[in-house]
């Protein structure tokens, strides 16, 4: 990829209206500005980090490109199963009873009609689940009532998006069963047809490529490294803490409602061509480092 004309610049700026009695202006508090436009610049990367659990680790080369992680263990949504039964005998209504998390249960209870069959009834069933929408996706075809827990975060890096799981709810169950109806089969156990599993580690997206996925040349100076780090994750906030080197170190905390970042703009060369550590402590967070640089 030819690039031309790179801009790295920063803004701080804040403006207040004056509270005091007799005053009512508004007035510039702070103002900073700061353009570099480094002419012999050729390469222009980034890297995408997703960091999970608790003292995980990654890092980026920076004159090289190369990025690694700990081992990365990939999340797993869980997903239950109920099966439906028997062909409605007396018209009334079915129930769906569901537990989760050592809760009590609760009982939705929805109509069915004579001569419904366990592929109707199960249609109908399905839709009075609509009420565990804001935790399960609901779905299944045919007999199967399907419950899939929503991910815990969601994170796009670049073509590919990372679904964050909850860890498995043993006590999670699909319990089916006539109210005032007849002839549908009781199904107090349904099927844990897949084991929820926390991601955990350090997933890392376009390693050593360019924007085009080119493999990078090392750079001779590196001009600006932009460290941005964000969160889905609803939980709690994940604090990451980088260094470069011996000359650069910081922490970045972020929560689902709080994003950070860092711009180092003409670092000195001979330290910032090193590597680049992080260390997230708890929950997960999306971490992107873009890098200005010559070859």
């Amino acid at each position: 990829m030819n690039i031309s004309s790179p801009i790295i610049s920063y803004n701080v700026s804040a403006q207040a209206t004056a509270a005091r009695a007799g005053s009512s202006s508004a007035i510039t508090l702070l103002q900073s500005t700061a353009t570099d436009s480094p002419s012999d610049a050729d390469q222009v990367y980034n890297t995408h980090y997703i960091l999970a659990g608790a003292s995980t680790a990654a890092t980026l080369n920076l004159s090289t490109g190369d990025a690694t992680g700990d081992t990365w263990t990939a999340p797993v949504r869980q997903v239950e199963t109920a099966t439906a039964a028997g062909t409605v005998t007396g018209a009334g209504t079915a129930e769906v009873e569901v537990t989760t998390n050592g809760g009590l249960p609760a009982v939705i209870g929805f109509d069915v009609a004579l001569n419904d069959t366990p592929t109707v009834w199960a249609e109908k069933c399905r839709a009075a689940l609509t009420e565990w929408s804001t935790l399960y996706d609901v779905s299944g075809t045919g007999t199967s009532i399907v419950l899939t827990r929503k991910p815990l975060a969601t994170y796009t890096l670049g073509s590919t998006t990372i679904e964050m799981a909850y860890a498995n709810d043993s006590t999670l169950n699909i319990a089916l069963d006539n109210g005032t109806c007849t002839g549908i089969t009781a199904a107090p156990t349904s099927t844990n047809t897949t084991a929820g599993v926390v991601g955990d580690g350090a997933y890392i997206a376009n390693d050593d490529v360019d924007y085009e996925g080119i493999a990078l040349d090392s750079p001779s100076d590196v001009y600006a490294v932009l460290i941005e780090a964000s969160s889905d994750d609803g939980t709690g906030s994940q604090q990451i803490d980088y260094t470069i080197g011996t000359e650069y170190s910081g922490r970045m905390t972020v929560s689902s409602t709080k994003s950070a970042a860092v711009l180092l703009s003409y670092p000195d060369t001979t330290s910032i061509l090193d590597t680049l550590s992080f260390t997230g402590t708890s929950n997960t967070a999306l971490i992107k480092v873009s890098v200005v640089a010559v070859v």
